[in-house]
């Protein structure tokens, strides 16, 4: 037996049913915070917000690109699965 209900619901009448804090008055502070401090230092916005994350974006999707490379070659797991048979 399937029981299927359908509920429409605001972000804020969700939050309200499960119990879950309303956050955000904090959220509009800390954007309009990082908006002013953007426009105040441009360059330092860059070097604290943006550039770590496009540092960490590049590095990520070099693994995704070594993970689907290794898939393609067949060679996903061959020095693992060496080691398990020489051990046999």
């Amino acid at each position: 037996m399937k029981i299927k209900i359908d509920l429409e619901l605001s972000p804020a009448e969700a939050r309200e049913m499960f119990g879950l804090p309303d956050f955000s008055e904090l959220h509009q502070n800390i954007t309009a915070d990082m908006l002013k401090q953007c426009q105040q230092d441009p360059q330092m916005a860059f070097e604290t917000l943006i550039r770590p994350a496009m540092e960490q974006g590049m590095s990520g999707f070099a693994a995704y690109q070594n993970l689907m490379s290794n898939l393609m070659s067949g060679g996903m797991g061959s020095s693992s699965g060496s080691g398990k048979s020489d051990k046999k």
